[in-house]
């Protein structure tokens, strides 16, 4: 998603991109046999943002009859969550606020200084140029081989090979997604205006106007409003735009990457400038400590807002449809945006400010290494990155504004599987989900086997789903 400070996409941000769900139709608009499909074969969800995929081929149908049976399902789908989870809910945003996200921001700070200091120093538009350029053809060749990567880096086969390259991995398509951040956000502010409240006021509304027309506002999105684990079962997982097949249509493939690269990831880049120029111009401009402060202080209230709405946001997004629901989405996708630039901003200017102010070099290399280091050893290294992208809206109900946090949740998970493998038959399946009632362990499956599989700390989780 993004970077950051001025030299960071309106504060780097790795920012997310979505998952790809071609209908939106939901669970309520097909047939009962429908449903069934879904929960037997479920849709694969992207770790990195909040969208759940739906498949497009089933058919649309209304009818009065129909509607008693889909409000039985949504409430039935609608979790029942007691103190306990409610906690380990707690438990996980307090995690992405106050450990993921300042060491992704941190790691985004220290990486994207380093470029300064050591790709063409004396001159801003050729170090520009050349961190766009290593960005966005490194972007480009980790899409395209992310096949090759799935096919033959996997721990069934040779574990510590794949635990060696994929850190490598992540290691490098970070410093790929810092360059590709830092390039277009330098040249924007190399092309146009960093000092006129009017120009940047501009230039951000008609990247909001365009991402809003592509329905990619979700990826204005960041940290901490996601935490992306590594996970072996997607771990090189990189969405595209239209979701092209790469092995059958390859033309069309690189078209897509091109597309969902350089046009979609430049234009949030841009909204994302735009926004912390802003902030750079009206919050105390002439003093920056103070700046980075007010900056962290409204950034984490609005992430308190968004949080605190978030079950609002899920029960009405559960209940409407069309273009209700994706103007709906759109204004919550716009507040979690408000919300992580000042986060972005504040955590960064401040580290500015205060982490060895006199020695600048050894600033930037802790941030890079120490972040890095200390997510990879919680395995969430992968929040660092900014690929793929979402559509806005995309889901099956709730799954539309869905926040990607479940950390302390799917430790428990995996502790109560393992409770549940001593006390159930073999024959008998275990609960879906951390908070799925036993009555409802057959409803809901796709969002929720999903967000597991693709969000968890531990082996993918193949529970037999027993159809009622």
């Amino acid at each position: 998603m993004l970077a950051t400070d001025k030299g960071t996409p309106a504060s780097p941000t790795p920012i997310i991109v979505s998952t790809s769900a071609r209908s939106q139709k939901s669970h309520c608009h097909g047939p009962a046999g429908a449903d069934q499909q879904l929960l037997q074969h479920p849709a694969h969800h992207h770790p990195h943002l909040h969208t759940a995929s739906h498949p497009s081929h089933l058919p649309h149908h209304h009818s009065h009859g129909h509607g008693t049976a889909c409000e039985k399902r949504l409430e039935a789908e609608t979790p029942r969550r007691n103190l306990h989870e409610l906690l380990l809910e707690f438990l996980d945003i307090m995690l992405s606020c106050m450990v993921v996200a300042p060491c992704v921001i941190a790691y985004w700070r220290g990486t994207w200084e380093l470029m300064g200091v050591y790709l063409f120093p004396s001159s801003v538009p050729l170090s520009a140029m050349a961190s766009f350029l290593i960005g966005g053809l490194g972007h480009f060749i980790f899409t395209v081989t992310q096949n090759f990567f799935k096919d033959y880096i996997h721990p069934d086969r040779r574990r510590l090979t794949y635990y060696i390259v994929s850190r490598l991995y992540t290691a490098v398509f970070g410093i790929v997604c810092v360059n590709m951040w830092r390039g277009a956000w330098i040249l924007c502010d190399w092309l146009t205006s960093v000092d006129s409240l009017i120009i940047v006021s501009v230039v951000t509304t008609i990247a909001l106007i365009f991402l809003v027309a592509t329905r990619t506002l979700r990826n204005l999105g960041a940290a901490p409003y996601t935490v992306t684990m590594d996970h072996k079962s997607d771990y090189f997982e990189v969405d595209t735009m239209f979701k092209i097949p790469g092995f059958h249509q390859p033309g069309l493939y690189v078209l897509d990457t091109l597309f969902s690269v350089f046009v979609i990831g430049s234009l949030v880049v841009i909204a994302w400038r735009g926004v912390w120029g802003i902030f750079d111009l009206l919050l105390f401009p002439r003093d920056r400590a103070k700046s980075a402060w007010g900056s962290l202080l409204i950034g984490y209230l609005t992430v308190f807002v968004t949080f605190l709405i978030h079950p609002l946001m899920r029960y009405v997004c559960r209940r409407i449809s069309g273009i209700l629901k994706l103007i709906i989405c759109d204004i919550y996708y716009l507040m979690t945006f408000f919300g992580a630039v000042n986060a972005w901003r504040g955590i960064w200017n401040l580290l500015d400010v205060y982490l060895y102010p006199d020695d600048r070099l050894m600033s930037f290399w802790l941030t890079h290494i120490i972040p890095f280091l200390l997510l990879a050893a919680i395995k969430c290294s992968n929040s660092i990155l900014v690929r793929g992208v979402f559509i806005d809206g995309e889901g099956v109900g709730a799954d539309s504004v869905d926040i990607p946090i479940n950390y302390v949740r799917l430790h428990f998970l995996r502790e109560r599987q393992k409770k549940n493998a001593h006390q159930l038959s073999p024959t008998k399946p275990a609960p879906p989900h951390y908070y799925l009632k036993p009555e409802h362990a057959s409803l809901g499956l796709t969002t929720e086997k999903d967000k597991e599989a693709q969000s968890s700390l531990i082996e993918k989780p193949h529970p037999t789903v027993q159809m009622v």
